[in-house]
């Protein structure tokens, strides 16, 4: 039996993970990705129950 170690996403190591992140990520929104700063005044404006649902 083999032993195989788990990847680092914090820190990937060569071309192959590099390219299987970038493949898996499109899938979803990432914070580096969308600018949610532009967003702030509309942030501001919602009461403090829908800050919470937004974050959760």
């Amino acid at each position: 039996m083999e032993n195989y170690q788990a990847i680092n996403w914090d820190r990937v190591s060569d071309a192959v993970d590099k390219a299987t992140w970038e493949k898996l990520t499109e899938q979803f929104w990432l914070d580096t990705r969308v600018p949610v700063s532009n967003d702030m005044d509309d942030w501001r404006e919602l009461d403090n129950t829908h800050q919470w649902v937004v974050g959760h």
